[in-house]
């Protein structure tokens, strides 16, 4: 991955970042959202990621971004302030290269270097590239959510796994 660079993100990263969101909102089950969002609305989302459990990183390469990884709250609760959602998108073009893996990696050591303890991601069961790559980096699995989701005309089970740093 030498060629590509895994850095902060920066408000100027929103309108990329949508975009590439924006991909598995309307093509994949990788996120349950169904609408796509706007530049603004990551701006936004952007600027609630200011804690130090919540980094949140991209990958660039040539000057663009490629893709994009997040440790978001887990809930407002107090008692949970060490314990986050990890999240990351690649952009299609990109993907099956190891960018996925090479940003969660980074982010995981931000979430450790930020007070992080616990991380749970919540995976479609069909997203085995996805379970794949959590597997590899030390996550396991806590339980199946069964039919929580709907999405393109299916009901869709959802993995939870969890990774303590």
């Amino acid at each position: 991955m030498e060629d590509v660079l895994i850095r902060p993100a920066v408000r100027g990263d929103a309108a990329a970042m949508a975009a590439i969101y924006n991909q598995a909102v309307l093509r994949s089950t990788a996120t349950f959202d169904t609408e796509p969002e706007t530049p603004e609305d990551r701006e936004r989302w952007l600027g609630e990621h200011t804690a130090p459990q919540h980094p949140v990183l991209v990958a660039e390469r040539d000057g663009r971004v490629v893709g994009w990884a997040s440790l978001s709250r887990y809930s407002a609760r107090c008692a949970y302030v060490a314990t986050v959602e990890a999240s990351a998108y690649i952009d299609e073009a990109e993907t099956g290269r190891g960018l996925g893996t090479a940003l969660s990696a980074a982010l995981l050591e931000a979430g450790r270097a930020g007070g992080v303890h616990a991380v749970l991601a919540r995976i479609c069961t069909e997203n085995t590239a996805s379970l794949a790559m959590s597997r590899k980096l030390g996550f396991f699995e806590v339980g199946v959510l069964r039919e929580v989701g709907a999405k393109f005309g299916r009901t869709l089970d959802v993995m939870m796994l969890e990774k303590l740093l």
